[in-house]
């Protein structure tokens, strides 16, 4: 199995910059321009104070815990520690340690807190994240049909990929930041080869991708 020549050329096409700590990415910093969901933007204040029922930020949570679960799960591929869960035991504890954290530091991006909190601990990341997407089964024939056919689930499974990638990187290389401007890059680099790999799993794909990613 190969990965594509688009993909070889993310080393050269993608910026990453940035320097990440608890009081690094706070609260008061704007959130990308192009109204694209940022983990390195979104606070643990604007993600806890989503959850509430009638919250007028609750999809933005929503979003905000698809995110974390991404990245954990690169997070923890990349040392080679990853394990999905069907058990809903396992997915209320990690939603629950994404709250206690959240809470300790809200001023925090949910990208610093997921990096230098919650991926201290030892979670198992839902098979089921949201919008029908279930990253432990999702194959590249199911993402290139939901980008016909289902643009909402493709957007999420496009949204955890991007923080799977972010949590991949920084096993190794903790300041990098991946920049929204490179978006376009990754998903297209994900895209074109899920068109040429349909039974490929979309989560090995995108370990494929976070691999080539350099600075």
């Amino acid at each position: 199995m190969t990965i594509s020549k688009h993909i070889g050329r993310l080393a050269a096409a993608v910026l990453l910059t940035g320097a990440v700590s608890f009081g690094a990415l706070a609260a008061d910093k704007a959130p990308a321009g192009n109204g694209e969901f940022d983990g390195s933007t979104f606070s643990c204040l604007n993600y806890t104070n989503g959850l509430g029922e009638n919250s007028s930020g609750k999809t933005q949570s929503a979003l905000g815990r698809t995110w974390m679960q991404g990245y954990l799960a690169g997070y923890l591929k990349a040392q080679g520690k990853l394990e999905m869960s069907a058990e809903k035991s396992d997915d209320d504890k990690l939603t629950s340690l994404m709250l206690q954290k959240c809470r300790e530091y809200p001023q925090s991006s949910i990208l610093a807190v997921s990096m230098q909190a919650i991926a201290k601990e030892k979670v198992k990341i839902p098979n089921n994240a949201m919008a029908d997407f279930s990253p432990a089964t999702y194959t590249c024939a199911e993402h290139t049909a939901a980008k016909k056919s289902a643009p909402t689930k493709a957007d999420v499974a496009e949204l955890w990929a991007i923080a799977f990638i972010q949590g991949f990187k920084n096993v190794a290389q903790a300041d990098m930041v991946i920049g929204m401007e490179n978006k376009p890059v990754l998903t297209g680099a994900i895209s074109k080869n899920c068109e040429k790999m349909a039974d490929t799993k979309y989560m090995d794909l995108v370990a494929m991708v976070a691999e080539k990613v350099k600075m």
